[in-house]
């Protein structure tokens, strides 16, 4: 007949008290949450702008681009009334002095 080797007894209290001290440290879902929270706060800004430094940049000489073409525009604005009244005044000139208007190339 084999010899049954019996578990050793252990002390209840031993135990408990060991699963007590793991269960007060152990992390929970919200603490990892908020662990994971802070992470995020902290690593993704940079992350996002420097990914997005290359857009901002271009975006602001688009920016600048832009305002020279409406300054452009905004000085042209007058400019057909000016070419219309000197086209006026060179054919009352032209009709003055008795000449012929120039053919247009594209006529």
């Amino acid at each position: 007949m084999k010899k049954v080797k019996r578990a050793k007894k252990t002390n209840g209290k031993g135990v408990q008290e060991s699963l007590d001290f793991i269960i007060e440290r152990m992390a929970t879902k919200d603490d990892v949450r908020e662990i994971t929270r802070e992470i995020i706060r902290e690593e993704v800004p940079p992350m996002i702008d420097e990914k997005l430094k290359p857009v901002t940049d271009e975006m602001h000489s688009m920016r600048g681009d832009i305002k020279e073409l409406k300054e452009s525009v905004d000085n042209l604005k007058g400019l057909p009334k000016e070419i219309d009244y000197a086209l006026a005044r060179s054919s009352a000139i032209e009709k003055h002095l008795g000449l012929k208007p120039p053919v247009p190339a594209d006529a």
